[in-house]
């Protein structure tokens, strides 16, 4: 299993809009971030996870191929503001792609993008939607992943398993349930958006990481989503040896 991590930045990435770099070293290229984007690739199926407003810059920078698949942790405009462009890229492609989605993301879908769902866009036919549980297995692409939710401000945000890799991204707590299904995974990559700080803002930093990887076994972590508060150089020197910060262009074998 291939996974490139496409972008590794919060929602508004780094540097943010008028060039503002807050604590993130500008001379460090591993504090570019764009937003949060994941690529797996196995037995020849190509998953995203999130589509962003920086999918399009993201697939003609790494040089993307094909994707058969979506997955959609939640509905935050970083997460769902690359959805549009699928429809053409289905087309462009030759063939469908799937989008998977939890009951209430795909509500915030068609809130933002109704147009896709009532048959105004001809090439949205290339798209089929797909429902994720809240809890439990499904299977994409011919591949068995499990999934779970965690909250994040008002909305909850999917959680993806696929044998031993692992990806959580905007949380600010974790069930039993999620545990569970961590526990045992040899990667972790989860979002760490608030670095070294604490910030009552829907999502982590580092000490809630830390719990959480002593509860599922202490696997191999790689922090990701992270925000412009997170300078590359400075988080990399509060982990341990075998965690990482996350950078555009990251690739994990598994």
């Amino acid at each position: 299993m291939k996974i490139t991590i496409l972008g590794s930045g919060s929602a508004y990435g780094v540097p943010m809009i008028f060039n503002q770099w807050r604590n993130a070293n500008p001379e460090n290229p591993k504090n570019i971030r764009t937003r949060a984007c994941v690529l797996i690739e196995e037995n020849d199926k190509s998953v995203l996870i999130d589509a962003g407003p920086d999918l399009r810059q993201q697939i003609n920078s790494f040089n993307i191929k094909d994707v058969d698949a979506l997955l959609l942790t939640h509905g935050h405009y970083d997460h769902i503001g690359g959805v549009p462009e699928l429809p053409r890229a289905s087309t462009l492609l030759g063939h469908g792609i799937d989008v998977w989605a939890s009951e209430e993301t795909m509500s915030e879908l068609k809130i933002s993008y109704g147009y896709l769902f009532r048959g105004e866009e001809p090439e949205g036919v290339g798209i089929h939607w797909k429902t994720l549980p809240d809890l439990g297995k499904f299977e994409c692409c011919g591949l068995n992943f499990e999934t779970y939710r965690v909250p994040h401000h008002h909305l909850h945000s999917s959680a993806f398993r696929l044998g031993d890799f692992a990806y959580m991204t905007d949380w600010e707590d974790i069930s039993e349930d999620g545990i569970n299904v961590l526990r045992g995974v040899k990667c972790l990559l989860v979002e760490c958006n608030n670095g070294l700080y604490y910030e009552k803002n829907g999502h982590s930093n580092l000490d809630k990481v830390k719990e959480i990887a002593v509860k599922i076994g202490d696997p191999r972590i790689v922090l990701t989503h992270l925000s412009a508060r997170v300078d590359y150089d400075e988080l990399a020197k509060f982990v341990p040896e075998h965690w990482l910060p996350a950078y555009d262009g990251m690739v994990l074998d598994m």
